[in-house]
């Protein structure tokens, strides 16, 4: 009886520990699609969304300057508008506004933007309109809809980024883009926490940006003294992602992370959005901006210019 006992306990505990790893390795695509969308919520289509707190630019490689400021998120169907007023007279803000297919970033002075919105509009084209910039705070979030975009997602497994595992997932657009695009969720719950965006430039294939930044405080991209001038530190003009030597390869990555979940609305959102832009060439640049939200709510009236895109 106690053998048999002891053979049962043990068929169960292996039973579990089966069921356990299973999602980890049978896991399809659309079932952490579906998972996720879950997590979210039921009523997951909302008209609009409007997010408020506090930003912030933090600079800490390739430049120096931290900066804040009332922030704002506005979203309404495919139109996006995120907007972080420093008030600065070197960096006034930084503005991006999506409506429909069409995007435009601020300049942050004549001809000038920061090397944030010049990154997006050079390096990553493409993220705003597929609904992929801004995660789940917009409301035309790029997993709502996979059939219509008619884009391509593949299940990649338990992966670790930035020390921890989560669930990543693949993205290929259906326009095709030369970056990679990586989306990771959190094995406990299926939030989204995490979009990594990669782009690989081989030697000798300069991406076409060039180190404004002058020798000023805020380091931006432009936002320093001189900016506008197309010389670099030192006078002379230098491409960033360029470097040499054979086989040598520069990276551009960009990364927008999503914490501190709350419940609003019946929907589980994230308060807390933070981008971060590294450039691991042969000018580095490393800069942080973030939004700590502190009001979010739904179907209020927009007005139709806050999306308009002169």
């Amino acid at each position: 009886m106690k053998r048999s006992m002891s053979l049962i306990v043990s068929a169960v505990v292996a039973f579990l520990l089966t069921t356990v790893d299973l999602p980890a390795r049978k896991m399809k695509a659309d079932q952490l699609v579906t998972l996720h969308l879950k997590a979210i919520g039921e009523n997951l289509v909302r008209k609009n969304r409007v997010a408020q707190g506090l930003g912030t630019m933090d600079i800490r490689v390739g430049g120096q300057g931290k900066l804040g400021g009332p922030a704002m998120l506005l979203a309404e169907g495919d139109k996006l508008r995120t907007d972080f007023r420093f008030g600065h007279t070197q960096y006034p803000r930084e503005l991006l506004i999506r409506n429909g297919d069409k995007v435009d970033i601020a300049y942050i002075s004549p001809g000038i933007r920061s090397q944030l919105g010049r990154s997006i509009w050079n390096d990553f084209p493409r993220l705003a309109q597929e609904g992929l910039y801004g995660g789940v705070l917009s409301t035309d979030w790029a997993l709502l809809d996979l059939r219509k975009r008619r884009a391509k997602v593949r299940y990649r497994g338990l992966k670790k980024f930035e020390g921890k595992k989560y669930h990543e997932l693949e993205y290929r657009p259906k326009k095709g883009v030369d970056y990679k695009i990586r989306l990771f969720f959190e094995p406990e719950t299926y939030r989204h926490v995490a979009s990594h965006y990669r782009l690989v430039i081989p030697d000798g294939m300069g991406r076409g940006l060039v180190d404004i930044g002058g020798s000023g405080p805020i380091g931006a991209g432009g936002a320093g003294p001189g900016a506008g001038s197309g010389q670099a530190r030192g006078g002379s003009q230098r491409e960033i992602g360029t470097q040499t030597g054979p086989g040598s390869r520069s990276y551009i990555n960009l990364t927008e992370r999503f914490s501190d979940f709350k419940e609003v609305d019946g929907l589980t959102l994230p308060f807390h959005y933070k981008i971060t832009l590294n450039f691991d060439a042969a000018d580095s640049f490393v800069g942080h901006w973030e939004i700590k939200i502190d009001r979010m709510s739904h179907d209020r009236k927009i007005a139709a210019k806050a999306f308009a895109i002169k």
